[in-house]
């Protein structure tokens, strides 16, 4: 009866730990960072410049992550109304760059527009560097 009574006991503990596990591995699939980058359909320089370096930074240094879904990244047209939604979510009309940290169901939004503008083209070194950062903080 002990005997019965300690392998019922193993059992049930065995499987909770199991599932405890899986409810942990689930959770590991939800992005910790989102990376937006909004743009409309009319485009200049600096907003092509900035696109193309985020998605040279992107591939570069954080493929892994983005196959992982540890982030998620999207570049969006604010002219797109399929995507409206999205933009609302952030209350902006034209370009703008956001490193969202995501964690216990909470939001940081992190507006790196300004940093964007004043280096995507002019200094493509220091933009992906900056953002590099930036990014490594909100999966942090």
């Amino acid at each position: 009866m002990i005997k019965t009574s300690l392998l019922v006991s193993f059992f049930l503990l065995f499987t909770g730990f199991f599932d405890g596990f899986a409810q942990v591995k689930s959770l590991e699939g939800k992005p910790l960072a989102e990376v937006y980058y909004f743009h409309p359909s009319e485009r200049c320089p600096i907003d092509q410049s900035i696109e193309q370096n985020l998605i040279k930074l992107i591939q570069g240094s954080f493929a892994k992550e983005v196959k992982e879904g540890k982030i998620k990244f999207q570049v969006i047209n604010t002219d797109d109304k399929s995507l409206a939604k999205t933009v609302a979510r952030f209350e902006i009309n034209a370009q703008a760059l956001y490193v969202v940290k995501l964690r216990n169901g909470k939001e940081t939004k992190n507006d790196l527009t300004k940093f964007a503008f004043d280096y995507g083209q002019s200094n493509p070194d220091r933009f992906r560097s900056g953002l590099k950062v930036e990014i490594e903080k909100a999966l942090q």
